[in-house]
């Protein structure tokens, strides 16, 4: 402020001035320009998005699947030689079988137990899984129908826990053959030889172990305690008959006779043990009356144990007892002897040849997880769709910021 001009203008003009001067324009403050969202942060939303999107499409195309169940049918219909066909990866499916309750296995979880059975007819490819709360009682039974959720077992976390229970509880299946097809597998070479089976040609390795079922030409003859308390009165009774035979000792409901009785003529074998015996009708009490069985046994060795001596087979016996084959010695029956350590059968007694075929994992198999049904997914189904969504949202955005810099 000027005094000169105070005095001049007086108080008065001096104000009015000033306020002359508050009516001079006055520039805008600058304004904040508002940078745009970084890109970077977009790429990595989508990029975080698309891996979620594809470790959980699994349940989300599952959640699509129809509410009814595939039929399967029976799994010996659609198992080719053991092994199930590709392409069932989560599927909802009904299939029939046979499970092996010998060998079920239990695991824990959090929520409860689940049951492993395998689905005999799938051989190592085929599996069911049964959830079981803590609360539920232990089933002995199980149906021969399974529902649910068939999984590759290559994508479950489970197939390693089965592929060793498997080796440790040392589970086979068996495969029919005959006496031929085994002759011809002992001349083979190598530590694995084809062998002609019912399935068709198999492999069997040196060590795994083949079963012979010999069908001899004796019977075993069972005689009650309650009909025959006496073992001198069953003996009588059994050499009457007029075949060849030996005791093969006492139990606690029947003494047991090995005799050389034709098959054609064993019904009427029976017939003359039970004259003068009174016996109900549908008797089912082992102590009364008589039963006339074949004499079926069986033997087991690893493949490369077995031997051709002539017209029969040798295997070793394992143990000191077992069963026993038995020749005609004058009027009895004689036990036939091992030769060095090994058990001699004719080739013509031998009525069936099995090979014990380890059950090993088929990764390519399935586990059909029951009650796992695809309504049960609808959470991961719409956390899967907002998630699409989220990620497609990053790259429209992601694809405006580029266009943006590509016109610059």
């Amino acid at each position: 402020m000027d005094l000169g001009d105070l005095d001049a203008l007086g108080v008065d003009g001096m104000v009015a001035e000033l306020r002359k001067g508050d009516d001079a324009p006055v520039d805008a403050p600058a304004r904040r320009v508002r940078k745009g969202r970084t890109p970077f942060l977009s790429v990595l939303v989508a990029g975080a998005g698309i891996y979620l999107l594809t470790t959980m499409f699994s349940d989300f195309r599952y959640w699509l699947r129809s509410r009814e169940p595939e039929e399967l049918g029976q799994a010996a219909d659609i198992a080719v030689a053991g092994r199930m066909p590709p392409g069932l990866h989560d599927h909802y499916v009904r299939i029939s079988g046979t499970p092996d309750v010998r060998h079920a296995a239990r695991m824990t979880t959090r929520a409860g137990y689940v049951g492993y059975l395998r689905i005999t007819e799938g051989g190592g490819s085929l599996f069911a899984a049964i959830p079981r709360g803590k609360d539920e009682p232990v089933r002995d039974e199980f149906e021969g129908t399974f529902e649910g959720r068939m999984l590759r077992l290559d994508r479950d976390a489970g197939a390693d826990w089965i592929e060793q229970y498997l080796r440790d509880e040392n589970i086979v299946r068996t495969v029919d053959a005959d006496v031929a097809a085994l002759v011809a597998a002992i001349g083979g070479r190598g530590d694995r030889r084809p062998f002609a089976s019912a399935e068709g040609k198999v492999e069997v390795g040196v060590g795994e172990r083949v079963r012979v079922v010999v069908h001899p030409p004796d019977a075993r003859v069972q005689l009650g305690l309650s009909s025959f308390p006496k073992a001198e009165d069953a003996e009588r009774r059994v050499a009457a008959l007029g075949y060849p035979w030996v005791s093969a000792g006492k139990g606690k409901a029947f003494h047991s006779f090995v005799v050389r009785i034709p098959e054609a003529e064993r019904d009427a074998a029976l017939a003359r043990l039970l004259e003068g015996i009174e016996v109900p009708a549908a008797n089912t009490d082992p102590k009364r009356g008589a039963v006339v069985l074949p004499g079926t046994v069986a033997f087991s060795a690893a493949l490369g144990d077995y031997a051709v001596e002539g017209d029969a087979l040798s295997l070793p016996r394992t143990g000191e007892s077992g069963p026993a084959l038995y020749d005609v010695v004058g009027t009895s029956l004689q036990a036939r002897p091992d030769v060095e350590g090994r058990i001699v059968v004719p080739r013509d007694w031998i009525s069936v040849v099995r090979i014990e075929q380890p059950i090993a994992l088929d990764r390519e198999g399935y586990l059909v997880v029951v009650g796992d049904t695809p309504d049960k997914h609808w959470m991961a189904g719409a956390a899967w769709l907002v998630l699409a969504a989220l990620v497609g949202l990053n790259l429209v955005s992601l694809g405006a910021y580029l266009r943006g810099r590509l016109a610059r």
